[in-house]
């Protein structure tokens, strides 16, 4: 055997292997968040049995908390990237040390997101609205925030078991969540089994239950599971260093204004889009569930991707990394063909299952045509920003969400809906025109961004302070 046939074959190996590892981690993470998706589906149908008060008022309570899970959940989300980096270096007590600061860190952000939360709905004092709406909303937010801390604790588990590269938890506790949500739903919102009847409220009491119960269950499960290397008391770990929490802020705190920096700009384009009217905001709003049906998976890789790239770091190994990168990226482009090809020949049977309106169908199918094309930079902006993760460079992901969304999104959006500044008024197309110049942008930033540390092996400022600390 000559040498190049066995460096051919030693490189087809690595690739293989790169490839197994990826999937093994995708398809549990994949099949979690269509979990989680899905229960945002029950509750919005199970409320809406309850009547159109109470799916609204759970509308209106959504609409406050997830900007402030989606920041937790961010804030969280460090310790996967910490994790996987020390894990892979075999640093197992500094490991452990880094996950009881930022579990400090993130359930004293908890507390702290949930008593505003709690205090939110009293904006509605000087905004005119419905009084029984509201009532229904402010219940179901006092349900959900109380129930916040928990959910900062289960995240921050999950977030250590998923950077261990075991993600058998979160397939697990994503079903059980949602096998108990429906039953739960059914209890809390009519009144069964001796329980009150609740209407929507339902809804937040069984989100609240549910969040309390796994993150109790998923805090014994890594606890006592041999998996795991054991997170006993030890003194020696459990202190808070100025340092590493300094540092984990310094990782976490961007991710997570970012996610929540996201989720406001999709919520503030049905708000541009509202004076529109009903038709517009409805076709609008089921491209936007589809589009955030199909972004689980682009999401599902991008995570993927910090695991794997921190792991290479870790040690790092430039070659594995780049590996990844690749195997990402070719996963990342045949995943896209699939729901292209879905989403452009079945765009329109997709929309009819959400209504049957034939003014919404009609602008929903030109939108959806829209979405194949947008999700190509999402996927790709996606993808590198979790690269990015992994090499811990997240100040970067901040500046460019700012720009992408609020400084190029949102401004050329409102004006080509409204066709401001001498622009074409296109109406909910410019919305999604704008996204799709916004995640351009933002994708080819990252881009750059990648191909630059790889170039030039360069290690960003907390990458390389890890190494020294």
């Amino acid at each position: 055997m000559n040498i190049i046939t066995l460096i051919r074959r030693n490189t087809s190996y690595a690739y293989t292997r790169e490839f197994k590892a990826q999937i093994k981690l995708f398809i549990p993470f994949l099949l979690g968040q269509l979990c989680s998706c899905a229960m945002s589906t029950v509750d919005t149908l199970m409320a809406g049995l309850a009547g159109t008060i109470d799916i609204s008022g759970v509308a209106v309570g959504c609409a406050f908390y997830w900007p402030a899970y989606m920041f937790l959940a961010g804030l969280a989300y460090g310790v996967t990237a910490t994790t996987s980096h020390l894990y892979a270096r075999r640093e197992i007590e500094k490991m452990k040390k880094s996950f009881f600061n930022a579990l400090v860190i993130c359930i004293t952000f908890g507390v702290i997101v949930a008593a505003l939360l709690a205090v939110s709905p009293a904006i509605y004092n000087f905004i005119p609205s419905d009084k029984a709406m509201i009532e229904v909303a402010t219940n179901y937010i006092y349900f959900v925030a109380f129930s916040l801390p928990f959910t900062v604790v289960y995240n921050v588990y999950r977030s250590y078991s998923e950077g261990l590269g075991i993600t058998k938890p979160t397939l697990i506790f994503g079903i059980l969540q949602l096998v108990l949500n429906i039953p739960l739903n059914y209890i809390f919102i009519f009144g069964e089994f001796g329980m009150p009847r609740m209407g929507g409220i339902g809804c937040g009491a069984t989100s609240c239950f549910i969040n309390i119960l796994c993150a109790v269950l998923m805090v014994l499960y890594v606890r006592k599971s041999k998996k795991y290397p054991r997170l006993d008391n030890n003194k020696n770990v459990n202190v808070l260093d100025k340092s590493i929490s300094k540092a984990y802020l310094h990782l976490s705190v961007p991710i997570g204004i970012t996610r929540t920096l996201e989720v406001t700009c999709f919520s503030l384009a049905a708000v541009i889009l509202s004076p529109l009217g009903p038709i517009i905001v409805a076709a609008h709003s089921i491209t936007l569930n589809v589009s955030s049906l199909i972004f689980m998976i682009p999401l599902c890789i991008s995570i993927t991707a910090t695991i794997r790239t921190a792991s290479n770091m870790g040690s790092k190994n430039w070659i594995k990394a780049f590996i990844s990168l690749k195997v990402s990226s070719a996963i990342n482009l045949v995943l896209y063909l699939v729901y292209f090809m879905v989403l452009l020949f079945l765009r329109d049977d997709i929309a009819r299952l959400y209504t049957k309106d034939t003014s919404v169908l009609a602008i929903t199918n030109g939108l959806m045509l829209l979405n194949c094309f947008y999700l190509f930079p999402d996927s790709w902006q996606n993808l590198f920003c979790g690269v990015l993760q992994g090499f811990k460079d997240t100040k970067i992901i901040l500046i460019n969400t700012i720009v992408a969304y609020w400084i190029i999104g949102i401004p050329l959006g409102l004006c080509l809906a409204y066709g401001y500044l001498g622009l074409p008024k296109v109406e909910a197309y410019g919305i999604w025109i704008a996204f799709c110049a916004a995640l351009t942008y933002s994708s080819i930033t990252y881009l750059l961004r990648v191909r630059y540390l790889f170039k030039h092996k360069k290690y960003p400022k907390l990458l390389a302070q890890s190494y020294t600390h």
